[in-house]
């Protein structure tokens, strides 16, 4: 593919904002990290704690400019839905009984361990958790589940795997991965798919669903969602899980407005046994604006849209082509 991008969008990104030389502030006091830096997208807050019904470690609460746009009392990070029998990690609970636990958290800046409480400035925060999933029937071992969470600028880069360790084979219903809890959407925009321009929708918990199948959208990658408070895009790598070689053509890969949350489906009925080990890639950003928004454009064929995020502590702008898929450039 021919990499180009507008000379509009890339004078936008140069000129919205100054870019800032000051590294991040990164707090960790009592187990929890309070993330800060300024970025030409915004004044972005990350905090971590553990959370959710499971009380497992991630990504707290997301703030652009002092507004709260992503708040996780509900998963991020989603659970499996093993057929028939129930849910398994995230913020999921079987009657009473903890379907997951985190087994071990360690935290980096620019590679270095961060034993105690410190305050220290960076261009990277590593977040690596260890969390163990248990069976929705029986709570035996399920899965060991690694996340990495790579946190710059104004983005959260998230890259998790899975080893099962079920006692017997099991079928997967369903498995998400990447979620989103955004606060107060009130449009959603999936280039490449079927709400290829601003698509309004009233919230509510079921019966109005944005949704589309693999077959109708095999270039889809990322979906963004608008509040009074900002964007956020969640862009699905195609690495691992992320081709989307586990949900068949008719299944449904992206689902918006389900209990007032957007999801990426990356499994649809697949089989799992012991010692199947999975994995797959995504990057979270939160912006106050876009670089460009061609998605009004009556041309299908012409919509684009372009946000700044960042890679291991380097901005770019990511293009998102009018089939879904993405190009990088960086600044």
């Amino acid at each position: 593919m021919k990499r180009k991008i507008s000379q509009i969008a890339l004078a936008t990104a140069f000129l919205a904002a100054p870019f800032c030389a000051d590294a991040a502030k990164i707090e960790y006091r009592d187990g929890n990290i309070a993330y800060t830096e300024k970025t030409p997208w915004g004044l972005i807050n990350i905090d971590f704690a553990h959370c959710m019904a499971n009380k497992l470690y991630t990504f707290s609460s997301v703030s652009i400019d002092g507004v709260e746009v992503n708040h996780t009392e509900s998963d991020n990070i989603g659970p499996f839905l093993i057929d028939q029998k129930g849910w398994s990690g995230g913020n999921h609970v079987n009657d009473d009984r903890l379907s997951a636990h985190t087994k071990s958290v360690e935290v980096y800046v620019d590679g270095q361990r961060l034993s105690g409480d410190c305050s220290v400035n960076g261009k990277v925060l590593t977040v690596e958790v260890v969390n163990q999933l248990l069976h929705p029937l029986d709570d035996s071992d399920l899965a060991v589940e690694r996340v990495v969470y790579n946190v710059s600028g104004n983005s959260i880069d998230v890259k998790a795997s899975h080893e099962f360790q079920c006692k017997q084979p099991e079928m997967i219903e369903r498995y998400y991965g990447m979620q989103s809890m955004f606060v107060n959407e009130y449009e959603l925009l999936t280039p490449g798919g079927q709400f290829s321009s601003w698509t309004r929708f009233p919230v509510t918990s079921t019966g109005n669903e944005q949704q589309f199948t693999k077959a109708s959208a095999p270039s889809f990658t990322t979906f963004i969602e608008h509040s009074n408070g900002g964007y956020q895009a969640a862009y699905m790598t195609p690495e691992g899980l992320g081709d989307h070689h586990f949900v068949g053509d008719n299944d449904i890969i992206f689902i918006g407005n389900s209990w007032s949350k957007s999801y990426h489906k990356i499994i649809g009925m697949h089989p799992i046994k012991k010692g199947d080990r999975i994995n797959w890639h995504g990057i979270y950003s939160w912006f106050n604006k876009p670089i460009f928004d061609g998605s009004s454009n009556p041309d299908k064929s012409a919509r684009t849209f372009d946000y700044g995020a960042y890679i291991e502590g380097q901005p770019y702008v990511f293009h998102l082509n009018p089939d879904g898929s993405m190009t990088k450039f960086a600044l």
